[in-house]
């Protein structure tokens, strides 16, 4: 027959025990939910890779506070494939008018169908007013390459576009990098950029960037990006 002494130390060990194995219970929780919080960084340059994996994808560019005068491109959309190639078109105002024009460019030559005419022909995309549209895709000067190369980087909430619930990376960027992929005004000065990532996949879905694109002040690109590893063939216009 156990003493009362006896019975004591029994439910004191028996505490001690469920206090030791809830601890490390809770210990364990805490290492997965670190686990599951990986460094924003790290993110991004795993987007960048799947970005620059993709045998093509698909590109949406909107402009936003845009200036009146001048010329600037307000939107553009199109197919990109790797390593720097691009089939769509660019929708610019000059001089108060719009315009569409339709574009190539592979490997860093550009050809364009400007408007009122029905052929393609070779173009400098600084003469348009814009940049190389082959360049987004381009490992080595597009978005992949702005994912790996911002400061101040940082999660953010989580924001919900067009039904999903994105995860939000916020970055700052040299104007000068952005500038191998938009015009930009002042190449000395910082460009904000949110990055929005697919929580299943990684992928890169959407870049919110705001800068000094044009002389008055700061607007905003927002450059989307869907279907990736659509097979994309791109070529040289016949003739």
């Amino acid at each position: 027959m156990c003493s009362k002494a006896g019975r004591t130390r029994s439910i004191v060990a028996s505490v001690a025990f469920v206090t030791a194995f809830l601890s490390g219970c809770s210990g364990a929780d805490d290492e997965s939910d670190g686990d599951q919080q990986p460094d924003p960084q790290a993110r991004l340059d795993a987007a960048a890779e799947i970005l620059d994996r993709t045998s093509g994808v698909r590109f949406n560019v909107e402009g936003d506070d845009l200036p009146d005068s001048g010329t600037v491109v307000v939107s553009a959309e199109g197919v990109a494939a790797p390593p720097a190639s691009f089939e769509g078109e660019v929708r610019i105002t000059t001089g108060g008018l719009a315009a569409t024009v339709n574009v190539i460019s592979l490997d860093g030559a550009l050809w364009a169908q400007l408007p009122f005419t029905t052929e393609f022909a070779p173009v400098d995309a600084e003469a348009l007013g814009f940049g190389d549209p082959g360049a987004l895709i381009d490992p080595e000067q597009g978005v992949s390459r702005l994912l790996k190369s911002g400061s101040q980087v940082t999660s953010a909430d989580k924001v919900r576009v067009d039904g999903d619930v994105l995860d939000q990376i916020d970055a700052i960027l040299p104007a000068s990098l952005v500038g191998s992929v938009l015009t930009i005004d002042d190449p000395d000065a910082e460009v904000h950029a949110r990055w929005l990532l697919d929580p299943m996949s990684g992928q890169l879905r959407r870049a919110v960037l705001t800068g000094p694109f044009y002389p008055s002040g700061e607007q905003t690109y927002t450059v989307e990006l869907l279907d990736y590893d659509e097979r994309v063939e791109i070529s040289a216009p016949s003739g």
